[in-house]
């Protein structure tokens, strides 16, 4: 039996690059910053010649000579080619298969659904130039001649070594955070070297990490009994999580599995196996029953087989009602379940029992081995679940979690991922007060280092709002703390504010007056982002200077954390246009007020994060205000502010040759690399003699 795991359908026509005066070329300009120039010729079934020379006659003389983008960074290939390639031609760009990609999109944290539909691309063909098309191309010649990309090389990260002194009884005894360059989907398919240095391990250690976490699928790390094929090499991915482990506890550091289980099958896996079959969401995503004792069976002994092929395991942490469809009612409540068995049951009982089929399998193999569940998405249900939790489990709750704002007067609740505003709120405190009462140790979900109100810096230095959440934290007697998503794993300067609270005693190393007083205004104007979860998703803060500027309406709408476009009515969410504009320029105005405490400073990580974070923001406003002006047709105000796109682009493009840290982060790989920043340079010069 081979399961149908099927690529994304294909949609309209892809966004126009004008910049470019053949698509051909765009092509070039973005693949030889990940594969060689053959690899690129072999693609456009043309010769390497003739593809260095279209190259050099953009001004780029060298291509990437090495796998390392391949490797590392293929999710960043995919975003770049999604508008360019079709399927055939992006298959042998990423040396892959239909099912191979379809997996990956599927697997890794929703890359699927993040990227939207296929836009029907056209093959893309080597042809020679138009004297027209070679004038142009002039153009780009010069503007990238112009440009300095020399310095840090993509992927070459540096962590901090901080000398921290901790004494006195321990606060928290799980301090947890996911691998700054972890792959995701990946992350046992190849050894854990390749994305998890030493030198990292070391900092983590240093900064008072004592836990780092990472997906684990079940079938992809245990034999899956109803489909073996599924699980082909399974056994190699296993020793890796052990070697893993090992690296690991070297430095005091247990490693955590993420399990968001069972996987929902497709349909055709029941025709073999009807009596597994639950509550259906479409043809392609069927939950397996886990009111059948065959499923039951199924997690507990994988659980336990993971356990013990791999005992210094720090525990698993799980989502039970996810994006992801897993269990019947993952997806569904007693009134919408189509499974027959679940439908006669509560929320609680089902999710209740698969969180003990995980409790059981580690059991039988180490009870020191931790559990955590994690109340993501439980809602009304959530008091009813907890109810049903085995002993032995820790209940996790989102810190800031429906902590109410209002923001240009405008009022909302925290759904997800704040740093601005925030916790405990009263979800996460009614939620930990139940646990306890069943004798349940409890743990607090937060972002420490970045989060979607500006991802792709990866240290937002807001330390006075990282300090007083964590302070609010330890005075609720909370046990354990998660301190990122995928995203906020870096270990840097924020980390060490945070580790200030992880003992009863900790001594950091001191900061100047100056940056103390930037930081203090940094917090400050990180209040004023206009908070909702859809300007975190879809909102233009993530790529910032790296976000093309149209011309004309694309067409498209803004995808999460993925492409904005020019989108700017999903942009806003909640917030009419106007206060929309007004907070991204407060926020601006007050953060550059904190700069300006920083002119004679030494640079420091610190201070590179924070002129970073002010250009995605001083940029997130420029992109309101350009699109807002080509709605009226003020063409000189939208060449104004490209000009000042092309230069805050520029800013970044310096920052990024100090630190390699910018731009990337771990549910993206670099969601923007220096070839774009490059590219929307020429994006600014083509529209600053267009418009």
């Amino acid at each position: 039996m081979t399961m149908d795991f099927s690529l994304p359908k294909l949609g309209k026509s892809p966004i126009s690059l004008p910049h470019f005066p053949t698509i051909h070329q765009a092509f070039i300009f973005r693949a030889s910053e990940f594969v060689s120039f053959e690899k690129i010729a072999k693609i456009l079934k043309t010769t390497t010649k003739n593809v260095q020379i279209a190259a050099q006659q953009m001004g780029i003389n060298h291509a990437q000579d090495s796998d390392v983008w391949l490797n590392k960074g293929y999710i960043t290939i995919i975003r770049s080619m999604w508008h360019i390639l079709p399927y055939d031609q992006l298959l042998e760009l990423l040396e892959t298969d239909e099912k191979s990609l379809a997996i990956l999109l599927r697997e890794e944290d929703f890359l699927d659904i993040k990227l939207g539909d296929k836009p029907d691309c056209k093959p893309v063909v080597w042809r020679e130039l138009t004297q027209d098309e070679l004038k142009a191309t002039e153009v780009i010649a010069k503007t990238m001649q112009g440009l300095n990309i020399i310095g840090k090389k993509p992927f070459e990260f540096e962590y901090i070594q901080p000398n921290i002194e901790f004494s006195g009884k321990t606060i928290f005894d799980t301090r947890m955070i996911y691998l700054f360059s972890g792959l995701y989907q990946k992350a046992f398919d190849v050894d854990s070297e390749q994305y998890c240095s030493d030198e990292m391990l070391e900092s983590y250690q240093k900064l008072g990490i004592n836990g780092v976490w990472t997906q684990g699928i079940l079938f992809q790390l245990t034999e899956f009994p109803f489909d073996k094929s599924v699980s082909v090499g399974y056994e190699k991915r296993l020793q890796r999580l052990k070697k893993f482990t090992q690296r690991c506890d070297k430095y005091g550091i247990k490693v955590f599995l993420y399990l968001n289980e069972p996987r929902s099958m497709p349909e055709n896996f029941y025709k073999k196996y009807p009596s597994l079959r639950g509550h259906t969401v479409n043809d392609n995503k069927i939950c397996m029953c886990t009111s059948a004792n065959e499923v039951q069976k199924y997690l507990t002994d994988a659980v336990e087989s993971i356990c013990r092929a791999v005992p210094l395991i720090g525990g698993f942490f799980t989502i039970t009602r996810s994006e992801n469809p897993t269990n019947c009612y993952s997806h569904s409540t007693p009134k919408t379940c189509s499974c027959p068995r679940c439908k006669n049951k509560s929320v609680g009982e089902v999710i209740g029992q698969v969180i003990s089929c995980i409790r059981n399998g580690a059991d039988r193999v180490d009870r020191n081995i931790k559990v955590i569940a994690w109340s993501w998405a439980w809602n009304e249900f959530n008091l009813e679940i907890i109810k049903n939790l085995p002993k032995g489990v820790i209940l996790q709750s989102q810190s800031e979690l429906h902590v109410p704002f209002e923001i240009g007067g405008i009022n909302g609740k925290v759904v997800d991922y704040s740093m601005g505003i925030i916790g405990p709120g009263q979800r996460a405190l009614t939620e930990w007060k139940a646990a306890k009462e069943r004798g349940l140790e409890t743990s607090a979900k937060i972002q420490v280092n970045t989060t979607w109100e500006g991802s792709t810096v990866p240290a937002l230095p807001v330390f006075a709002l990282i300090e007083e959440h964590l302070k609010r934290i330890q005075q609720e007697g909370v046990s354990h703390l998660m301190l990122s998503w995928t995203l906020g794993g870096y270990p840097s300067e924020n980390l060490m504010h945070a580790a200030k609270y992880y003992n009863k005693n900790v001594k950091i190393p001191n900061y100047s007056d100056k940056v103390e007083q930037a930081c203090k205004l940094f917090s400050k104007a990180f209040c004023e982002f206009p908070f909702d979860i859809k300007v975190l998703y879809c909102g233009p803060q993530n790529g910032g200077p790296s976000n093309l500027l149209f011309k004309k309406p694309t067409g498209y709408e803004a995808t999460m954390t993925c492409y904005a476009y020019d989108d700017i009515e999903k942009w806003k969410s909640i917030y009419p246009i106007n206060i929309f504009e007004d907070q991204l320029d407060k926020m601006c105005r007050l953060w550059k007020k904190g700069l300006d405490f920083l002119i004679d400073e030494p640079e420091c990580e610190t201070i590179i994060m924070a002129k970073a974070a002010y250009c995605l923001y001083k940029s997130s406003l420029n992109q309101v205000r350009f699109y807002r002006a080509r709605k009226n047709g003020e063409t000189n105000k939208m060449k104004k502010l490209t000009e000042s796109e092309l230069n805050i682009a520029k800013d970044m493009l310096s920052l990024m040759n100090k630190n390699a840290a910018i731009g990337f982060e771990a549910a993206n790989h670099y969601y923007f690399s220096k070839g774009m920043i490059c590219e929307k340079i020429l994006n600014c010069r083509y529209l600053i003699n267009n418009l």
